[in-house]
């Protein structure tokens, strides 16, 4: 059995379980290695494209255009970017690795706009 499967799987599982009202302990997974959204996450500001940085032991996601004062949390974007994948169809990321979300993203749309903060986010979806 796949942990980092397992990792993912849990995440879909809660966003699943938040659609039907259901309540579940929340554990959290170990820090992953892989930057899921690396070459489609892009400035809102100029498009951009943000570059994966290690920032004190964390994970995140650095402008040089500047028009960001701080880096991008890659925890708390790449949640949200699985979220809203998972959300309409859990079975897409469901059983996938970490390592597998990046294609999977890539093939889904072609990127991830993000403003202020990671909240600030629109998905450019292929058609």
């Amino acid at each position: 059995m796949d942990v980092r499967s397992d990792i993912v799987r849990d995440r879909v599982r809660r966003v699943a379980s938040r659609r039907s009202g259901e309540r579940q302990a929340q554990s959290e997974p170990p820090v992953s290695k892989v930057f899921t959204l690396e070459g489609l996450l892009l400035c809102r500001g100029c498009g951009t494209s943000l570059q994966p940085v290690r920032m004190l032991g964390q994970r995140a996601y650095r402008g040089p255009c500047g028009c960001r004062l701080t880096a991008v949390d890659a925890e708390d974007i790449e949640q949200l970017v699985l979220e809203t994948v998972a959300a309409p169809a859990p079975g897409l990321v469901a059983d996938a690795a970490p390592e597998e979300l990046g294609g999977i993203f890539r093939r889904l749309f072609v990127a991830v706009r993000v403003g202020g903060c990671a909240q600030d986010m629109s998905i450019v979806w292929r058609l």
